[in-house]
Protein backbone atom coordinates (compact mmCIF):
# COMPACT_ATOMS: atom_id res chain seq x y z
CA UNK A 1 0.00 0.00 0.00
CA UNK A 2 3.35 2.16 1.05
CA UNK A 3 4.32 1.82 -2.52
CA UNK A 4 1.39 2.62 -4.60
CA UNK A 5 1.68 6.38 -5.91
CA UNK A 6 -0.56 9.07 -5.12
CA UNK A 7 -2.55 8.47 -8.83
CA UNK A 8 -2.86 4.70 -8.09
CA UNK A 9 -4.94 5.19 -5.62
CA UNK A 10 -7.33 8.01 -7.24
CA UNK A 11 -7.78 5.42 -9.67
CA UNK A 12 -8.18 2.88 -7.75
CA UNK A 13 -11.11 4.91 -5.74
CA UNK A 14 -12.94 5.67 -8.74
CA UNK A 15 -13.33 2.44 -10.05
CA UNK A 16 -14.74 1.11 -6.78
CA UNK A 17 -17.41 3.95 -7.46
CA UNK A 18 -17.94 3.09 -11.01
CA UNK A 19 -18.27 -0.49 -9.93
CA UNK A 20 -20.85 0.27 -6.69
CA UNK A 21 -22.95 2.93 -9.16
CA UNK A 22 -23.25 -0.41 -11.61
CA UNK A 23 -24.30 -2.31 -8.81
CA UNK A 24 -27.25 -0.12 -7.91
CA UNK A 25 -28.39 -0.34 -11.31
CA UNK A 26 -28.30 -4.34 -11.87
CA UNK A 27 -30.18 -4.74 -8.24
CA UNK A 28 -32.86 -1.96 -9.90
CA UNK A 29 -33.15 -4.18 -13.56
CA UNK A 30 -33.09 -7.47 -11.25
CA UNK A 31 -36.85 -5.67 -9.16
CA UNK A 32 -38.29 -4.70 -12.10
CA UNK A 33 -37.79 -8.54 -13.72
CA UNK A 34 -39.34 -9.92 -11.00
CA UNK A 35 -42.45 -7.46 -10.85
CA UNK A 36 -42.84 -8.70 -14.53
CA UNK A 37 -42.69 -11.93 -13.98
CA UNK A 38 -44.94 -11.48 -10.74
CA UNK A 39 -47.89 -9.53 -13.24
CA UNK A 40 -47.36 -12.89 -15.91
CA UNK A 41 -48.32 -14.81 -12.81
CA UNK A 42 -51.02 -13.03 -11.70
CA UNK A 43 -51.93 -12.01 -14.79
CA UNK A 44 -51.87 -16.34 -16.36
CA UNK A 45 -54.00 -17.07 -13.11
CA UNK A 46 -57.06 -14.54 -13.89
CA UNK A 47 -57.32 -15.74 -17.19
CA UNK A 48 -57.31 -19.70 -16.21
CA UNK A 49 -60.10 -18.85 -13.76
CA UNK A 50 -62.20 -16.79 -16.06
CA UNK A 51 -61.53 -19.38 -18.38
CA UNK A 52 -62.80 -22.67 -16.27
CA UNK A 53 -65.84 -20.07 -15.32
CA UNK A 54 -67.36 -19.85 -18.54
CA UNK A 55 -66.38 -23.05 -19.93
CA UNK A 56 -69.64 -24.86 -19.00
CA UNK A 57 -71.67 -21.70 -20.71
CA UNK A 58 -69.42 -21.60 -24.33
CA UNK A 59 -69.80 -25.29 -24.13
CA UNK A 60 -73.87 -26.13 -23.69
CA UNK A 61 -74.03 -22.31 -26.19
CA UNK A 62 -71.57 -24.66 -28.68
CA UNK A 63 -73.24 -27.76 -28.81
CA UNK A 64 -76.90 -25.45 -29.58
CA UNK A 65 -75.72 -23.80 -32.10
CA UNK A 66 -74.68 -26.88 -34.16
CA UNK A 67 -77.54 -28.88 -33.24
CA UNK A 68 -80.08 -26.39 -33.52
CA UNK A 69 -78.39 -24.11 -36.56
CA UNK A 70 -75.18 -25.29 -37.96
CA UNK A 71 -76.67 -28.93 -38.58
CA UNK A 72 -79.49 -27.71 -39.86
CA UNK A 73 -78.44 -25.35 -42.50
CA UNK A 74 -75.86 -27.73 -43.20
CA UNK A 75 -78.30 -30.09 -44.33
CA UNK A 76 -80.43 -27.42 -46.13
CA UNK A 77 -77.65 -26.62 -48.12
CA UNK A 78 -76.40 -30.18 -48.82
CA UNK A 79 -80.28 -30.57 -49.99
CA UNK A 80 -80.10 -27.17 -52.16
CA UNK A 81 -77.18 -28.53 -53.87
CA UNK A 82 -78.82 -31.39 -54.68
CA UNK A 83 -81.98 -30.03 -56.02
CA UNK A 84 -80.21 -27.93 -58.15
CA UNK A 85 -77.50 -30.76 -59.95
CA UNK A 86 -80.85 -33.03 -60.22
CA UNK A 87 -81.41 -33.71 -64.04
CA UNK A 88 -84.97 -35.13 -63.09
CA UNK A 89 -88.26 -33.09 -63.77
CA UNK A 90 -89.57 -30.74 -61.10
CA UNK A 91 -92.25 -33.56 -60.25
CA UNK A 92 -89.97 -36.13 -59.06
CA UNK A 93 -87.34 -33.41 -57.46
CA UNK A 94 -90.26 -32.48 -55.36
CA UNK A 95 -91.45 -35.76 -54.12
CA UNK A 96 -87.74 -36.83 -53.55
CA UNK A 97 -86.69 -33.64 -51.32
CA UNK A 98 -90.77 -32.22 -50.13
CA UNK A 99 -89.61 -31.86 -46.36
CA UNK A 100 -87.00 -29.32 -48.12
CA UNK A 101 -89.50 -27.21 -49.31
CA UNK A 102 -91.75 -27.67 -46.60
CA UNK A 103 -89.58 -25.93 -44.21
CA UNK A 104 -88.62 -23.21 -46.50
CA UNK A 105 -92.22 -22.63 -46.88
CA UNK A 106 -92.56 -22.75 -42.94
CA UNK A 107 -90.10 -20.32 -42.57
CA UNK A 108 -90.66 -17.80 -45.82
CA UNK A 109 -94.61 -17.33 -44.86
CA UNK A 110 -94.12 -16.30 -41.27
CA UNK A 111 -91.59 -13.47 -42.90
CA UNK A 112 -93.64 -12.37 -45.77
CA UNK A 113 -96.85 -12.52 -43.16
CA UNK A 114 -94.71 -10.21 -40.61
CA UNK A 115 -93.75 -7.82 -43.82
CA UNK A 116 -97.05 -7.62 -45.15
CA UNK A 117 -98.42 -6.87 -41.35
CA UNK A 118 -95.48 -4.28 -41.02
CA UNK A 119 -96.94 -2.63 -43.94
CA UNK A 120 -100.31 -2.14 -43.04
CA UNK A 121 -99.61 -1.00 -39.30
CA UNK A 122 -97.52 1.51 -41.28
CA UNK A 123 -100.16 2.56 -43.50
CA UNK A 124 -102.98 2.65 -41.05
CA UNK A 125 -100.61 4.50 -38.37
CA UNK A 126 -99.23 7.07 -41.14
CA UNK A 127 -102.35 7.72 -43.06
CA UNK A 128 -105.11 10.58 -41.53
CA UNK A 129 -108.38 11.36 -42.01
CA UNK A 130 -108.97 14.29 -43.92
CA UNK A 131 -110.54 16.31 -46.17
CA UNK A 132 -110.36 16.48 -50.21
CA UNK A 133 -110.70 19.85 -51.20
CA UNK A 134 -111.79 20.80 -54.89
CA UNK A 135 -112.61 24.11 -56.55
CA UNK A 136 -115.03 24.55 -59.56
CA UNK A 137 -114.95 20.93 -60.12
CA UNK A 138 -111.54 20.27 -59.88
CA UNK A 139 -109.33 18.48 -56.97
CA UNK A 140 -106.51 20.41 -55.72
CA UNK A 141 -105.50 18.27 -52.92
CA UNK A 142 -105.82 17.26 -49.28
CA UNK A 143 -105.84 19.47 -46.22
CA UNK A 144 -106.26 18.53 -42.38
CA UNK A 145 -109.14 21.40 -42.05
CA UNK A 146 -111.09 23.96 -43.58
CA UNK A 147 -109.08 26.70 -41.40
CA UNK A 148 -105.71 25.71 -44.41
CA UNK A 149 -107.93 26.98 -47.24
CA UNK A 150 -109.15 29.71 -45.84
CA UNK A 151 -105.61 30.50 -45.08
CA UNK A 152 -104.80 30.30 -48.39
CA UNK A 153 -107.43 32.78 -49.98
CA UNK A 154 -105.45 35.50 -47.20
CA UNK A 155 -103.05 34.68 -49.12
CA UNK A 156 -103.90 34.56 -52.57
CA UNK A 157 -105.78 38.04 -51.75
CA UNK A 158 -102.11 39.23 -51.21
CA UNK A 159 -100.73 38.19 -54.43
CA UNK A 160 -103.80 39.85 -55.89
CA UNK A 161 -104.67 43.24 -56.57
CA UNK A 162 -107.87 44.20 -59.22
CA UNK A 163 -108.81 40.70 -59.89
CA UNK A 164 -108.19 39.41 -56.08
CA UNK A 165 -112.23 39.95 -54.87
CA UNK A 166 -113.31 39.10 -57.51
CA UNK A 167 -111.20 36.05 -58.24
CA UNK A 168 -111.77 34.50 -54.50
CA UNK A 169 -115.48 34.89 -54.45
CA UNK A 170 -115.66 32.99 -57.89
CA UNK A 171 -114.07 30.22 -56.15
CA UNK A 172 -116.59 27.53 -54.39
CA UNK A 173 -114.89 24.67 -52.69
CA UNK A 174 -116.09 21.81 -52.14
CA UNK A 175 -114.78 18.95 -49.27
CA UNK A 176 -115.31 15.70 -48.76
CA UNK A 177 -113.67 13.38 -46.40
CA UNK A 178 -110.93 10.86 -47.00
CA UNK A 179 -108.17 8.87 -45.23
CA UNK A 180 -104.67 9.57 -47.21
CA UNK A 181 -101.47 9.40 -45.51
CA UNK A 182 -100.82 12.26 -43.62
CA UNK A 183 -97.63 13.04 -45.59
CA UNK A 184 -100.06 13.77 -48.72
CA UNK A 185 -101.64 16.96 -46.34
CA UNK A 186 -101.05 20.55 -48.57
CA UNK A 187 -100.34 23.68 -46.60
CA UNK A 188 -101.53 26.95 -46.95
CA UNK A 189 -98.95 28.02 -49.47
CA UNK A 190 -99.17 24.96 -51.45
CA UNK A 191 -102.53 25.07 -52.33
CA UNK A 192 -102.51 28.74 -52.78
CA UNK A 193 -100.04 28.09 -55.27
CA UNK A 194 -102.95 25.52 -56.32
CA UNK A 195 -105.46 28.27 -56.54
CA UNK A 196 -103.27 30.56 -58.90
CA UNK A 197 -102.02 27.65 -61.38
CA UNK A 198 -105.88 27.74 -62.32
CA UNK A 199 -105.71 31.56 -63.31
CA UNK A 200 -104.24 32.84 -66.82
CA UNK A 201 -103.14 35.92 -65.21
CA UNK A 202 -100.26 34.37 -62.75
CA UNK A 203 -96.42 34.64 -63.70
CA UNK A 204 -93.58 32.76 -61.29
CA UNK A 205 -91.84 35.66 -59.20
CA UNK A 206 -90.35 36.36 -56.51
CA UNK A 207 -92.19 38.09 -53.29
CA UNK A 208 -90.45 40.19 -50.58
CA UNK A 209 -92.94 39.37 -47.58
CA UNK A 210 -92.19 41.58 -44.36
CA UNK A 211 -93.38 40.09 -40.92
CA UNK A 212 -95.46 37.55 -43.41
CA UNK A 213 -97.28 40.52 -45.30
CA UNK A 214 -96.61 40.99 -49.12
CA UNK A 215 -94.77 43.93 -49.79
CA UNK A 216 -93.99 43.61 -53.34
CA UNK A 217 -92.78 41.28 -56.30
CA UNK A 218 -90.63 41.44 -59.02
CA UNK A 219 -89.24 38.98 -61.76
CA UNK A 220 -85.42 38.60 -60.83
CA UNK A 221 -84.22 37.50 -57.11
CA UNK A 222 -81.16 38.76 -57.95
CA UNK A 223 -82.53 42.44 -58.23
CA UNK A 224 -84.42 42.19 -55.03
CA UNK A 225 -81.21 40.78 -53.10
CA UNK A 226 -79.18 43.76 -54.94
CA UNK A 227 -81.91 46.44 -54.14
CA UNK A 228 -82.33 45.44 -50.70
CA UNK A 229 -78.42 45.53 -49.93
CA UNK A 230 -78.18 48.70 -51.33
CA UNK A 231 -80.98 49.83 -48.63
CA UNK A 232 -78.77 48.47 -45.98
CA UNK A 233 -75.81 50.18 -47.77
CA UNK A 234 -77.56 53.68 -47.12
CA UNK A 235 -77.45 53.44 -43.49
CA UNK A 236 -73.96 52.39 -43.11
CA UNK A 237 -71.05 54.47 -41.80
CA UNK A 238 -68.21 52.36 -42.16
CA UNK A 239 -67.81 52.31 -37.96
CA UNK A 240 -65.36 49.14 -37.51
CA UNK A 241 -68.06 46.92 -35.73
CA UNK A 242 -70.99 48.31 -36.63
CA UNK A 243 -74.03 46.06 -37.12
CA UNK A 244 -77.05 46.95 -39.77
CA UNK A 245 -79.78 44.85 -40.08
CA UNK A 246 -83.78 45.04 -40.93
CA UNK A 247 -86.24 44.57 -38.41
CA UNK A 248 -88.81 41.93 -37.89
CA UNK A 249 -88.92 38.83 -40.63
CA UNK A 250 -88.12 39.61 -44.18
CA UNK A 251 -88.67 36.80 -46.68
CA UNK A 252 -88.12 36.40 -50.37
CA UNK A 253 -90.38 33.46 -51.89
CA UNK A 254 -90.56 32.11 -55.06
CA UNK A 255 -94.05 31.21 -56.56
CA UNK A 256 -96.96 32.45 -58.55
CA UNK A 257 -97.84 36.44 -58.35
CA UNK A 258 -100.70 37.78 -59.73
CA UNK A 259 -99.38 39.92 -63.03
CA UNK A 260 -100.69 43.20 -61.24
CA UNK A 261 -98.27 42.17 -58.16
CA UNK A 262 -95.27 42.09 -60.20
CA UNK A 263 -93.58 45.58 -60.61
CA UNK A 264 -90.35 46.79 -61.94
CA UNK A 265 -87.43 46.92 -60.08
CA UNK A 266 -87.46 50.88 -60.13
CA UNK A 267 -90.74 50.65 -58.45
CA UNK A 268 -89.56 47.69 -55.98
CA UNK A 269 -86.89 50.08 -54.73
CA UNK A 270 -89.35 53.04 -54.50
CA UNK A 271 -92.07 50.56 -52.53
CA UNK A 272 -89.67 49.43 -50.00
CA UNK A 273 -88.60 53.08 -49.37
CA UNK A 274 -91.86 54.57 -48.74
CA UNK A 275 -94.10 55.09 -45.42
CA UNK A 276 -97.05 53.30 -44.87
CA UNK A 277 -100.10 54.45 -42.31
CA UNK A 278 -100.43 52.74 -39.28
CA UNK A 279 -103.95 53.47 -37.70
CA UNK A 280 -104.26 53.53 -33.16
CA UNK A 281 -106.45 54.20 -30.94
CA UNK A 282 -105.65 57.10 -28.54
CA UNK A 283 -107.75 57.69 -24.93
CA UNK A 284 -107.84 61.01 -24.16
CA UNK A 285 -106.47 61.89 -20.77
CA UNK A 286 -106.88 65.37 -18.62
CA UNK A 287 -105.88 68.19 -19.72
CA UNK A 288 -105.55 67.25 -23.17
CA UNK A 289 -106.42 69.23 -26.17
CA UNK A 290 -107.05 68.71 -30.07
CA UNK A 291 -104.15 70.36 -31.12
CA UNK A 292 -101.77 69.07 -27.86
CA UNK A 293 -103.27 65.59 -29.08
CA UNK A 294 -101.54 66.28 -32.51
CA UNK A 295 -98.84 67.57 -31.70
CA UNK A 296 -97.98 64.45 -29.59
CA UNK A 297 -98.96 62.35 -32.69
CA UNK A 298 -97.48 64.08 -35.32
CA UNK A 299 -100.81 64.57 -36.84
CA UNK A 300 -101.90 68.30 -38.76
CA UNK A 301 -104.45 69.91 -36.76
CA UNK A 302 -106.72 69.86 -39.70
CA UNK A 303 -105.95 66.03 -40.57
CA UNK A 304 -106.50 64.72 -36.97
CA UNK A 305 -110.00 67.01 -37.42
CA UNK A 306 -110.80 65.40 -41.03
CA UNK A 307 -110.13 61.69 -39.73
CA UNK A 308 -112.15 62.80 -36.59
CA UNK A 309 -114.88 64.37 -37.58
CA UNK A 310 -117.04 64.70 -34.11
CA UNK A 311 -114.02 65.93 -31.90
CA UNK A 312 -114.01 68.94 -30.55
CA UNK A 313 -111.36 71.52 -29.40
CA UNK A 314 -111.04 70.14 -25.38
CA UNK A 315 -112.33 66.62 -25.77
CA UNK A 316 -114.07 64.91 -22.99
CA UNK A 317 -111.68 62.53 -20.84
CA UNK A 318 -111.73 58.74 -21.74
CA UNK A 319 -113.02 60.05 -25.58
CA UNK A 320 -111.30 57.84 -27.99
CA UNK A 321 -109.62 59.34 -30.53
CA UNK A 322 -108.49 58.23 -34.14
CA UNK A 323 -104.24 58.17 -34.70
CA UNK A 324 -102.68 57.91 -38.11
CA UNK A 325 -98.48 57.91 -37.49
CA UNK A 326 -96.61 57.46 -40.88
CA UNK A 327 -93.89 54.90 -40.21
CA UNK A 328 -91.54 53.22 -42.93
CA UNK A 329 -92.38 49.98 -44.75
CA UNK A 330 -89.28 48.36 -44.28
CA UNK A 331 -86.96 49.62 -40.81
CA UNK A 332 -83.28 49.22 -40.58
CA UNK A 333 -81.79 48.67 -36.90
CA UNK A 334 -77.92 50.07 -36.57
CA UNK A 335 -76.36 49.50 -34.01
CA UNK A 336 -72.89 50.88 -33.45
CA UNK A 337 -69.77 51.77 -30.97
CA UNK A 338 -68.89 55.51 -30.90
CA UNK A 339 -65.93 57.04 -28.91
CA UNK A 340 -67.16 61.00 -27.71
CA UNK A 341 -65.92 63.41 -25.43
CA UNK A 342 -67.88 64.62 -22.83
CA UNK A 343 -67.82 67.95 -20.70
CA UNK A 344 -68.38 67.05 -16.71
CA UNK A 345 -70.36 70.36 -15.27
CA UNK A 346 -68.22 70.93 -12.08
CA UNK A 347 -69.72 71.35 -9.06
CA UNK A 348 -70.71 74.79 -6.58
CA UNK A 349 -69.71 75.08 -3.29
CA UNK A 350 -70.88 78.06 -0.81
CA UNK A 351 -68.70 79.41 2.31
CA UNK A 352 -70.72 81.90 4.25
CA UNK A 353 -69.93 84.68 5.83
CA UNK A 354 -72.11 85.89 8.19
CA UNK A 355 -70.06 89.20 8.90
CA UNK A 356 -71.56 90.24 5.09
CA UNK A 357 -75.49 90.92 4.14
CA UNK A 358 -77.47 88.21 1.88
CA UNK A 359 -77.33 90.42 -0.76
CA UNK A 360 -73.50 90.23 -0.83
CA UNK A 361 -71.88 87.24 -3.39
CA UNK A 362 -68.35 86.60 -4.29
CA UNK A 363 -66.54 84.12 -6.59
CA UNK A 364 -63.16 82.71 -4.88
CA UNK A 365 -62.65 80.43 -7.33
CA UNK A 366 -63.89 80.26 -11.02
CA UNK A 367 -65.57 77.11 -12.05
CA UNK A 368 -63.99 74.99 -15.01
CA UNK A 369 -65.68 71.69 -16.47
CA UNK A 370 -63.75 68.96 -17.08
CA UNK A 371 -63.94 66.01 -19.28
CA UNK A 372 -64.26 62.46 -20.06
CA UNK A 373 -64.27 60.03 -23.24
CA UNK A 374 -67.50 57.78 -22.99
CA UNK A 375 -68.04 54.55 -25.42
CA UNK A 376 -71.33 54.40 -26.16
CA UNK A 377 -73.54 51.32 -28.06
CA UNK A 378 -76.20 54.06 -30.34
CA UNK A 379 -79.11 52.34 -31.67
CA UNK A 380 -80.76 53.89 -34.43
CA UNK A 381 -84.06 53.05 -36.87
CA UNK A 382 -83.18 54.31 -40.72
CA UNK A 383 -81.19 56.51 -39.39
CA UNK A 384 -83.01 58.19 -36.18
CA UNK A 385 -80.96 57.57 -32.75
CA UNK A 386 -83.85 55.86 -30.36
CA UNK A 387 -81.19 54.59 -27.70
CA UNK A 388 -77.95 55.23 -26.45
CA UNK A 389 -76.07 53.09 -23.69
CA UNK A 390 -72.95 54.12 -21.63
CA UNK A 391 -70.39 51.10 -21.78
CA UNK A 392 -67.64 52.72 -20.60
CA UNK A 393 -66.40 56.11 -19.54
CA UNK A 394 -62.75 57.17 -18.79
CA UNK A 395 -62.04 61.16 -17.05
CA UNK A 396 -59.63 62.31 -19.59
CA UNK A 397 -59.72 66.18 -17.11
CA UNK A 398 -61.19 66.45 -13.70
CA UNK A 399 -63.42 69.20 -13.30
CA UNK A 400 -62.61 72.58 -10.95
CA UNK A 401 -65.15 73.23 -8.18
CA UNK A 402 -66.62 76.71 -7.67
CA UNK A 403 -66.20 78.28 -5.14
CA UNK A 404 -68.64 81.49 -3.80
CA UNK A 405 -68.61 83.47 -0.58
CA UNK A 406 -72.05 85.17 0.23
CA UNK A 407 -73.30 86.82 3.13
CA UNK A 408 -75.81 85.37 5.73
CA UNK A 409 -76.64 88.54 7.75
CA UNK A 410 -80.09 89.96 6.96
CA UNK A 411 -80.41 94.00 6.91
CA UNK A 412 -82.45 95.16 9.58
CA UNK A 413 -84.63 97.62 7.40
CA UNK A 414 -83.18 100.72 9.72
CA UNK A 415 -80.69 102.62 7.56
CA UNK A 416 -77.53 103.95 9.31
CA UNK A 417 -78.22 107.74 8.45
CA UNK A 418 -74.97 107.79 6.28
CA UNK A 419 -75.65 107.24 2.59
CA UNK A 420 -73.20 105.79 -0.20
CA UNK A 421 -73.58 107.07 -4.23
CA UNK A 422 -76.04 105.15 -5.96
CA UNK A 423 -74.30 104.54 -9.30
CA UNK A 424 -71.24 102.71 -8.28
CA UNK A 425 -68.41 104.61 -11.08
CA UNK A 426 -70.68 107.55 -12.44
CA UNK A 427 -70.02 110.52 -9.96
CA UNK A 428 -71.25 113.40 -12.83
CA UNK A 429 -74.26 115.31 -12.33
CA UNK A 430 -76.04 116.47 -15.19
CA UNK A 431 -78.76 118.56 -13.31
CA UNK A 432 -78.39 119.49 -9.27
CA UNK A 433 -80.75 120.29 -6.94
CA UNK A 434 -82.81 123.42 -7.18
CA UNK A 435 -85.02 125.48 -9.36
CA UNK A 436 -84.78 123.92 -12.94
CA UNK A 437 -86.90 124.97 -15.80
CA UNK A 438 -89.40 127.21 -13.72
CA UNK A 439 -89.75 124.68 -11.21
CA UNK A 440 -87.79 122.88 -8.25
CA UNK A 441 -85.54 120.24 -8.98
CA UNK A 442 -86.05 118.02 -5.79
CA UNK A 443 -83.18 115.86 -6.72
CA UNK A 444 -79.65 115.40 -8.74
CA UNK A 445 -79.71 113.88 -12.22
CA UNK A 446 -76.29 111.27 -12.07
CA UNK A 447 -75.48 110.46 -16.07
CA UNK A 448 -73.09 109.82 -18.37
CA UNK A 449 -72.24 108.71 -21.98
CA UNK A 450 -72.92 104.49 -21.79
CA UNK A 451 -74.51 105.13 -18.47
CA UNK A 452 -77.96 102.60 -19.66
CA UNK A 453 -77.98 99.43 -18.41
CA UNK A 454 -75.65 100.69 -14.83
CA UNK A 455 -76.12 99.10 -11.48
CA UNK A 456 -78.10 101.08 -9.44
CA UNK A 457 -77.39 100.28 -5.51
CA UNK A 458 -79.20 100.68 -2.02
CA UNK A 459 -77.74 104.33 -0.88
CA UNK A 460 -78.57 102.38 3.06
CA UNK A 461 -80.40 99.99 4.20
CA UNK A 462 -84.37 99.91 4.40
CA UNK A 463 -87.74 98.14 2.95
CA UNK A 464 -88.13 98.90 -1.12
CA UNK A 465 -91.76 99.65 -2.50
CA UNK A 466 -91.61 99.24 -6.18
CA UNK A 467 -93.62 101.92 -8.17
CA UNK A 468 -94.69 102.38 -12.07
CA UNK A 469 -95.91 105.55 -13.97
CA UNK A 470 -96.64 105.89 -17.12
CA UNK A 471 -95.11 109.50 -16.91
CA UNK A 472 -93.53 111.13 -13.99
CA UNK A 473 -90.66 108.97 -12.32
CA UNK A 474 -91.30 106.33 -14.35
CA UNK A 475 -90.33 102.91 -13.09
CA UNK A 476 -88.95 103.72 -9.86
CA UNK A 477 -88.04 102.49 -5.80
CA UNK A 478 -88.80 104.45 -3.04
CA UNK A 479 -86.82 102.70 0.35
CA UNK A 480 -87.79 103.64 3.74
CA UNK A 481 -84.89 103.33 6.16
CA UNK A 482 -86.45 103.43 9.20
CA UNK A 483 -85.43 106.89 10.72
CA UNK A 484 -86.87 109.10 9.21
CA UNK A 485 -85.26 108.73 6.10
CA UNK A 486 -85.55 108.08 2.37
CA UNK A 487 -84.24 108.22 -1.04
CA UNK A 488 -85.66 107.49 -4.21
CA UNK A 489 -84.18 105.79 -7.92
CA UNK A 490 -86.20 107.12 -10.54
CA UNK A 491 -86.36 106.56 -14.66
CA UNK A 492 -85.13 102.89 -14.17
CA UNK A 493 -85.44 100.00 -17.12
CA UNK A 494 -85.52 97.38 -14.78
CA UNK A 495 -85.41 96.18 -11.11
CA UNK A 496 -83.57 93.64 -9.23
CA UNK A 497 -85.50 93.31 -6.46
CA UNK A 498 -89.61 93.02 -5.30
CA UNK A 499 -91.85 95.45 -3.75
CA UNK A 500 -91.83 94.97 0.41
CA UNK A 501 -88.20 93.23 0.63
CA UNK A 502 -85.80 94.68 2.85
CA UNK A 503 -82.51 95.23 1.29
CA UNK A 504 -79.09 96.24 2.60
CA UNK A 505 -76.23 98.98 2.35
CA UNK A 506 -74.99 98.86 -1.13
CA UNK A 507 -77.53 95.63 -2.67
CA UNK A 508 -78.00 96.40 -6.19
CA UNK A 509 -81.66 96.86 -6.81
CA UNK A 510 -81.77 98.14 -10.87
CA UNK A 511 -80.31 99.02 -13.95
CA UNK A 512 -80.00 103.35 -14.94
CA UNK A 513 -83.16 103.66 -17.38
CA UNK A 514 -84.82 106.73 -19.04
CA UNK A 515 -88.45 105.51 -18.17
CA UNK A 516 -91.53 108.28 -17.62
CA UNK A 517 -91.29 111.87 -18.53
CA UNK A 518 -87.15 111.39 -19.35
CA UNK A 519 -84.95 113.33 -22.00
CA UNK A 520 -82.07 110.31 -21.91
CA UNK A 521 -80.87 107.51 -19.91
CA UNK A 522 -79.82 108.99 -16.06
CA UNK A 523 -80.68 108.32 -12.44
CA UNK A 524 -82.91 110.54 -10.55
CA UNK A 525 -81.74 110.03 -7.01
CA UNK A 526 -83.37 111.99 -4.06
CA UNK A 527 -82.79 111.67 -0.12
CA UNK A 528 -85.98 113.08 2.10
CA UNK A 529 -85.95 113.51 5.52
CA UNK A 530 -89.44 113.46 7.25
CA UNK A 531 -90.66 113.13 3.47
CA UNK A 532 -89.14 116.29 2.88
CA UNK A 533 -86.72 116.66 -0.09
CA UNK A 534 -82.86 117.53 0.76
CA UNK A 535 -80.36 118.20 -1.26
CA UNK A 536 -78.30 115.04 -2.17
CA UNK A 537 -75.11 116.34 -2.19
CA UNK A 538 -74.89 117.61 1.68
CA UNK A 539 -74.81 114.01 2.53
CA UNK A 540 -71.69 113.22 0.67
Amino acid sequence: MSNMTKREIIKKIKANGKNKKMNIFARFYRFLCWVGLKLQFVTYNKRRRVRKFFRPVSGRISSFFSVHVAQPVAGAWHEFREICGSKEGFGNTFRQHKGFFAGVVNVVMPLICIGVLAVVISNVVNSSHTLEVSCNGKVLGYIEDESVYNNAVKLLGQRTVNTSTDYTDSLTPSYSMTSVSSSMNMSSETLCEALLADSSDVESAYGLYINGTLCAAAKSYGDIQFIMDSFLDHYKTGTPGEKVSFMGTTEIISGLYSTDRIVSSDKFAKTISTKRTETRIYTVNEGDTAQSIANVANMSYERLKKVNEDLDDNPVPGTSVLLEEELPVLKVQTVRTVKVKEKINFTKKTIKNNKQYTSYSKCITQGVPGEREVVRQVTEINGVQVASEVISSTVTKQPVEAVYEVGTKKPSGVGTGRFMWPVPGVHSISSPYGPRWGRFHSGVDISCGGIYGRTVVAADSGTATVKRAAGGYGLHIIISHGNGYSTCYAHLSAVTISSGSTVAKGQAIGRVGSTGASTGPHLHFEIRKNNHANNPMSYF
